[in-house]
């Protein structure tokens, strides 16, 4: 059975920082390499249809929403699984404990995954519903992408405490995951509307890979940042990084080696 490590044995608070925040980084960019491979898997319905007496096969509104939902779907649920695996893999590292990482890791993706597919399922179709009639009007997207991403960081910022050793922490870290991830959806929106207005940030999905990549970054790297200030506090940031021990000078002969 694995000893659990000691209290001095853990990371210093800004080394838990850097894990967070690589971590946070790593799952930003393999979910969104993930979800570019899966990107429009799902194919919308044709229908036949007559063009100034020509017949062709086209997708109608319906079938293309139907396909758009669930291609949104399945990025969340890959953004998610990622997101969950990353902090609880970090956690336990941060803690010294692999075996930890491993086990946490992988509870928190099989969690993270299937949460991420139903918070999705009940708020995606809001926006195939009239609730953002104006791309323009960027206040129902962070609503509903930020309810849908504050649910992957509730179940990363419970991997990322548990795997840290600090289950009595695990309330706060889910807040600040929370927190962290609809602050993602205001700055992303906001960012990317004033940047790249024609990538289509408001619908489910960006019709621009790079604003994809942008928005799985900002939302993996923010809910990291608010498991760690929900787990070690603020102040965690500013500590000293711990002073590497002297070394012995072999010249110098100890107390216990003189006669």
């Amino acid at each position: 059975m694995e000893t659990l490590p000691s209290k001095a044995n853990r990371l210093c608070p800004r080394q838990v920082w850097e894990l967070a925040l690589a971590a946070g980084v790593a799952a930003g960019l393999v979910s969104w390499l993930a979800g570019e491979l899966a990107h429009d898997v799902f194919k919308p319905r044709l229908y036949e249809t007559e063009v100034m007496g020509m017949k062709t096969m086209q997708p109608t509104a319906l079938s293309q929403n139907a396909a758009d939902s669930k291609n949104a779907r399945l990025a969340m649920s890959i953004l998610g699984c990622i997101t969950g695996l990353a902090l609880g893999v970090a956690g336990g590292l941060a803690d010294r404990s692999p075996s930890r990482a491993v086990t946490v890791g992988l509870a928190g993706a099989a969690a993270a995954g299937p949460i991420a597919a139903l918070a999705s399922w009940a708020l995606l179709p809001f926006f195939f519903r009239s609730f953002v009639p104006d791309p323009e009007d960027v206040l129902p997207p962070i609503l509903i992408h930020g309810g849908i991403w504050a649910a992957i960081g509730a179940i990363g910022g419970a991997a990322f405490a548990i795997g840290a050793g600090r289950v009595r922490r695990a309330a706060l870290a889910v807040v600040g995951a929370c927190v962290g991830a609809c602050l993602a959806s205001v700055v992303f929106h906001v960012f990317s509307l004033a940047i790249f207005p024609d990538s289509r940030s408001t619908e489910p999905l960006a019709s621009s890979s790079f604003v994809r990549l942008l928005a799985a970054l900002v939302v993996t790297v923010l809910i990291a940042i608010g498991a760690v200030l929900g787990v070690q506090g603020p102040a965690s940031f500013l500590a000293p990084a711990p002073a590497p021990a002297p070394m012995a000078d072999p010249d110098i002969d100890t107390p216990a080696s003189n006669p």
